[in-house]
């Protein structure tokens, strides 16, 4: 029996993690959730080992989503998760995501299912080859649609 991936969630917004829990699930992932930067960092900090993938709200009260990234960023591509941005805001582009260390960003409000394509595609490509999806400039960007869907 083979272990199912786990994913950290991180958004002040419940019905977003809400409807992520459900989604994620449903393809079969285990899900940690966390309503703000803080606790999405002692939940990184305590499962650090076993996540598969990390997807966190930029503007958070406490701890901002851009911190938590820039920590995970800092280990070695193939040692840590993929992780993936979410933000409101049009004030982050696809290279300012790549600069703090994220692999995909998501456009609030975004389809669910386009994140949910997105955690398989880096599942089954391996974060180990997030370095070549980079250079080949494959940085997701979702479309803006209305959440969830």
């Amino acid at each position: 029996m083979s272990k199912r991936p786990l994913v950290l969630l991180v958004d002040d917004e419940s019905s977003i993690l809400q409807e992520l829990v459900w989604h994620l699930e449903q393809q079969g992932w285990e899900v940690l959730t966390a309503s703000d930067g803080i606790q999405g960092e002692q939940l990184w900090k305590k499962h650090s080992n076993s996540l598969s993938l990390v997807v966190t709200d930029i503007r958070m009260p406490g701890l901002p989503g851009q911190a938590l990234v820039k920590e995970i960023s800092a280990l070695r591509r193939t040692t840590r998760p993929a992780v993936f941005i979410m933000t409101a805001y049009d004030d982050v582009s696809r290279e300012d995501a790549h600069t703090i260390g994220a692999d995909a960003i998501f456009q609030k409000p975004f389809r669910v299912r386009e994140l949910v394509a997105a955690a398989e595609h880096f599942m089954k490509l391996g974060i180990s080859h997030s370095e070549e999806l980079e250079t080949k400039s494959e940085l997701v960007r979702a479309p803006s649609s209305k959440i969830p869907q």
